[in-house]
């Protein structure tokens, strides 16, 4: 007659792809993808550069120093560093999609926050949010006297394509920057430590410091509180949707009010 073996207690431990990324792994992916975002800039602006003189009669020996003239002018130039932004956005959108997708505590799409959507009363409020910094921003800009940057004028002067400009500032880059931000890092800092003021405080400043190449200290300063609101809103609303449609809204304003400067 056989006889039953009682196995021995096996304590088991929670599984860890349950849980977030700690604040020390997401910050470092984070580190990653910066990294990669510059690495396929540079590709595609060498890429670019290439095409430039293949196309053009250039004496061999002046190659490079022709090179580094076509590459700079490619850096402003409005109609190349919209392909750029969207080539990009579109290598690292799934990228990011990845790794929300290793820590299966519900879906890759809830992890960043894909999964509620604001209430009437939050939405109303952002709304005079927004608006209330769109007030601040001018009379502070005023106040310290704040011109627009030149490369920002160059970079819309040289757009042949503004549907094009269009598209990667107020569509691609609302939704690119906010998949990370508030996203991403919010997800993994919000669940640590740092707690939900700590991933606002630091999403904001990443997010200002990233911008850091467009503008001088003055805007940045000015740009930081919009982070916070941003920030705010994805708590409040338990989502992302609110915090891209705010991005929306703000990069609407200012690609406007740079149209009705040039012209």
């Amino acid at each position: 007659m056989p006889t039953l073996i009682e196995s021995p207690h096996v304590e088991i431990m929670p599984n860890e792809i349950n849980k977030p990324w700690s604040a020390k792994a997401t910050l470092g992916l984070t580190l990653l993808i910066f990294i990669l975002y510059f690495l396929v800039s540079i590709i595609v602006l060498g890429i670019a550069a290439g095409i430039e003189i293949a196309t053009s009669d250039i004496n061999s020996e002046n190659m490079l120093e022709v090179g580094a003239s076509i590459s700079q002018q490619l850096a402003l130039d409005g109609d190349f560093n919209a392909i750029n932004y969207l080539l990009t956005a579109l290598c690292l959108s799934p990228l990011i999609f990845t790794f929300a997708n290793r820590k299966k505590i519900t879906t890759a799409a809830a992890y960043l926050g894909f999964d509620k959507r604001p209430n009437r009363s939050t939405f109303i409020n952002f709304n005079l949010a927004i608006f209330g910094y769109f007030i601040f921003s001018y009379f502070a800009s005023s106040a310290l006297s704040i011109q627009t940057p030149q490369s920002m004028i160059d970079i819309y002067n040289s757009t042949d394509y503004l549907w094009l400009l269009f598209i990667a500032v107020v569509l691609a880059a609302p939704i690119f920057e906010e998949l990370l931000f508030r996203g991403f890092i919010y997800k993994g800092l919000a669940s640590s430590p740092l707690g939900i003021i700590g991933s606002i405080i630091i999403t904001s400043i990443l997010f200002t410091l990233i911008h850091s190449g467009q503008y001088d200290l003055s805007l940045l300063i000015i740009l930081f509180p919009l982070a916070v609101i941003i920030g705010l809103s994805r708590y409040r609303s338990g989502g992302i949707y609110l915090p891209i449609y705010l991005h929306f809204v703000n990069n609407l304003y200012s690609s406007v009010h740079m149209y009705l400067l040039m012209n």
